[in-house]
């Protein structure tokens, strides 16, 4: 029953609607901040701006942008299909509230992707590593 209620974009307990609705934007702030984070560590005096593990900054930047794009866009997907279901039923309450999370995943996705992919332009364009006058 548990798991059943998990796949029903009419029930509340919805899978598809709750991460469609809640992963862009968590997505999205896990972005900024571990985007901000690869810098900060990379940079610091300490480890002299080589990189991370082996790898360069922008690599590190490159790998959580795409991650986190991925994880954005497999929410908006999930809301989009609950919404093609939902499209084919109608019985009150239940479907208004589903359709309403079904829209506002599939909004929500659109807005931090495209969010996340402005984000990915600063490591592109900004020196790394360097100092302020």
């Amino acid at each position: 029953m548990r798991s059943r209620a998990a796949v029903d974009p009419l029930s509340p307990r919805s899978f598809a609607l709750w991460f469609g609705v809640l992963a862009p934007p968590l997505a999205w702030g896990i972005h900024l901040v571990l985007g901000d984070l690869i810098f900060e560590l990379g940079c610091s005096p300490g480890a002299g701006g080589a990189g991370i593990l082996g790898l360069s900054l922008e690599a590190w930047a490159l790998i959580e942008t795409v991650v986190a794009g991925l994880i954005t866009v497999a929410a908006g997907a999930m809301a989009l299909a609950a919404w093609r279901h939902l499209r084919a039923t109608s019985n009150g309450t239940g479907w208004n509230r589903a359709h309403a999370m079904a829209l506002a995943g599939m909004g929500s996705a659109f807005v931090y992707v495209a969010l996340i992919a402005y984000g990915s332009l600063a490591p592109v364009f900004l020196n790394r590593c360097s100092t302020s006058l």
